[in-house]
């Protein structure tokens, strides 16, 4: 770690990067510095506990606080900046940290080996580790079964025995000659490991990142096939490697002793940490209990017979509190509590966390996980989607949309009404109003959960009658529609060109003070030229039909010296000596998405059925590509096969709908030859502000 500044429960805030910090600390927070000071004399003095810290953290280890800063440092700031990574929230406020990262290699061999049984394939860690490899992960007959259906996976992991195993193994190098040259270690043991087949290692890049996600997503993919009500538990546990085979062996007797047949295990096994995932209800007394005795079986499993680590990566939690004097003994706890009590003596910052007496803490306050919907069931708040949402910083991520549907069926359950109604209220635009429905959330969930899909729904399931039958009528006459909106764009420019270029934004925030609902207006809407005629000419190539989105044909460039979307469509395919074909009377059809977000089924099936039947003819019946030039508006068309009736079903199956970005790379690439490259027009926001004053900069950010 390269510095951490972290704030304290009096508001003092201290920086490791800062040398005159570390004299502040002492003058204004000397009771503390004293406290570290004596705890770290204590322990360097006692050679037991001494060598049972030194020890203990030879094996990855999370559990409790980190003592060995006590140890490894010896400014009492530099102990408490340490004292604070991993301690949960419960000593103080970390404000920023920077780390010294290692470098990622650029060369890669990846590959999964198999094993005819867990213990063969522990026994292969050591020899892999001393040949070079850099990872290797360990993953047992029932994490293979939670991905093998994964398109891309070997075919073998189908076919393995039910005792099988693997290790997903990777050499690195910063050349080619280094990579070799371990390579050249592994097959001088290959034949020593015991493996069910010949090592296959790959450099394709894509082959990587596929084994590297399916390993990554096995925890939330088993969750994700749990039985519907129930909850999902991940422990992760460190033994000696060389008695993890040993080790996991009597994890799986276990499995079997207490009804965990789903368990899987899997981890990193140069490591000797392995991650475990169990599923039960907590419905019951009975299913409490049964859950308490394992994890006390499993506590005296890693701690008294392997002297392993009860948590090696991820906090201690509450689940591991109660255990902590456990694996530690009481002269090491009593530091722990003394750090606790000597940092946040008024026990503030996350209580029972880490420092818990409670011995049953463990199996209090557990977490429901109601039955919900299909989309809610499925979900274990993993949290993978969340950087994906593009409302992840205006309102809920999908995660959180999913959390609040659990929450309003407890709510409701407990009698709760009241507080059921206000968060309804509140879900209502939180989770529904500002949800994009794009699906992006689905491409990072591990068991493709489309929360998008489920917010469709629930807006469906909340329309009228009268909303679905006005929403169908728009449907039915789009081109009035359309040609609506673009009467008033012209009129709103119209009036800006008369009355100067805020008028129009003054007068729509005038009506909104009366009609909060009304649309403001703003400078960076412009309208759009006519539609651009098709080019039809010879050429070197195949033609494309162009359907252009609605937007792209109703707005326009809020820049008098730029093209619009459609002209440039129709430059570059001109370059590229691309044949273009519109759409005639292309002003009656759209993608669908408009009423497919809003959950409109009526109005959304007939616009794709209408479209799917128009694109079907101006192509030659699928002979030609079809291209969008908003990718949204691809994802729809191109997901809308469900809604469309049998005939256009088959005609959809013929057709070849691609993106822009598809067509400029497959289509208009290959042929033409860039001389010039242009500057980004808008490299900054204050660029493009310097451009067009008109816009707002915080719209560019």
């Amino acid at each position: 770690m390269k510095y951490i500044r972290f704030i304290l429960t009096d508001g003092k805030t201290y920086n490791t990067e800062i040398p005159t910090d570390y004299i502040r600390f002492k003058h204004e927070s000397g009771q503390l510095y004293e406290t570290l000071n004596n705890l770290r004399d204590q322990i360097v003095s006692n050679p037991e506990v001494y060598d049972r810290i030194r020890r203990k953290y030879k094996t990855k280890n999370t559990v409790g606080y980190s003592v060995n800063a006590f140890i490894d440092f010896e400014d009492p700031m530099d102990i408490l900046a340490h004292l604070l990574v991993g301690a949960e929230g419960t000593l103080g406020f970390i404000a920023e940290a920077v780390l010294n990262t290692v470098n990622d290699y650029p060369e890669k061999l990846t590959a999964i080996l198999y094993f005819n049984d867990i213990y063969s394939a522990c026994k292969a860690i050591m020899p892999l580790t001393v040949s070079g490899a850099e990872a290797v992960e360990l993953m047992d007959r029932a994490s293979l079964r939670s991905i093998e259906n994964t398109v891309g996976m070997p075919a073998i992991i189908k076919t393995l025995p039910e005792t099988a195993s693997a290790l997903l193994v990777e050499y690195q190098g910063n050349t080619q000659d280094e990579l070799q040259a371990r390579m050249a270690k592994f097959l001088a043991i290959a034949d020593d490991l015991g493996l069910l087949e010949q090592a296959a290692f790959t450099a394709v890049p894509y082959e990587q990142a596929l084994f590297w996600k399916v390993r990554k997503g096995m925890f939330p993919a088993v969750g994700a096939v749990r039985a519907s009500g129930t909850s999902v538990i991940l422990e992760d546990v460190a033994f000696p490697v060389d008695r993890l085979g040993d080790a996991i062996s009597d994890l799986q007797v276990m499995f079997k002793k207490h009804g965990y047949t789903r368990a899987i295990i899997f981890g990193h096994a140069k490591d000797g940490n392995i991650h475990f995932v169990v599923t039960q209800a907590f419905d019951t007394p009975a299913e409490v209990e049964r859950y308490s005795i394992f994890l006390q079986e499993v506590v005296d499993l890693v701690v008294k017979k392997y002297d392993g680590a009860l948590k090696a990566e991820h906090g201690t939690g509450r689940n591991m509190a109660p255990f902590v004097e456990t694996e530690w003994g009481g002269q090491v706890y009593h530091i722990m509590k003394a750090v606790k009590e000597a940092i946040d003596p008024a026990n503030l910052l996350n209580p029972g966390v880490i420092i818990n007496a409670d011995k049953h803490a463990h199996i209090k306050n557990l977490k429901e996980l109601p039955q919900v919907e299909e989309e809610v069931d499925r979900c274990i708040e993993c949290g993978f989607c969340e950087h994906k949402c593009p409302s992840r910083n205006i309102t809920l991520t999908p995660r959180k949309r999913i959390v609040v549907r659990r929450e309003l069926l407890n709510l409701k359950n407990k009698g709760n009404l009241a507080q059921h109604a206000e968060l309804l209220h509140q879900y209502q635009y939180e989770g529904l109003d500002t949800c994009a429905v794009d699906g992006l959330c689905a491409t990072a969930c591990p068991v493709d959960i489309n929360t998008g899909d489920l917010v469709k729904r629930l807006r469906r399931e909340s329309h009228s009658d009268g909303a679905n039958k006005l929403a169908l009528f728009t449907a039915k006459n789009f081109k009035a529609v359309y040609k609506t909106v673009k009467f008033a764009l012209a009129s709103g420019v119209a009036v800006n060109k008369v009355f100067g270029r805020k008028a129009m934004y003054n007068l729509t925030s005038g009506l909104r003070k009366v009609v909060p609902a009304f649309p403001l207006w703003s400078n960076q809407l412009a309208l759009a030229d006519e539609l651009p005629t098709s080019s039809f000419r010879q050429s070197n190539t195949h033609g494309v039909v162009y359907f252009p989105a609605c937007i792209s044909r109703a707005m326009g460039e809020p820049m008098p010296d730029q093209k619009g979307v459609m002209q440039t469509f129709m430059d570059v395919s001109s370059k590229a000596g691309i044949n273009v074909i519109i759409p005639k009377d292309i002003e009656h059809n759209c993608c669908g998405q408009i009423y497919s977000s809003k959950g409109f089924k009526d109005a959304y099936t007939y616009t794709v059925n209408e479209t799917v039947c128009k694109l079907w003819e101006e192509s030659g019946q699928g002979t030609l590509p079809i291209v969008l030039d908003i990718t949204s508006c691809t994802q729809t068309l191109s997901h809308c096969r469900p809604a469309l009736t049998d005939e256009n079903k088959a005609r959809f199956d013929a057709l070849q709908i691609i993106d822009s970005v598809t067509y400029i790379h497959d289509y208009v690439l290959p042929e033409i030859t860039i001389i010039k490259r242009r500057t980004a027009l808008c490299c900054t926001p204050y660029a493009h502000y310097k451009r067009c004053p008109d816009l707002k900069l915080n719209s560019l950010r």
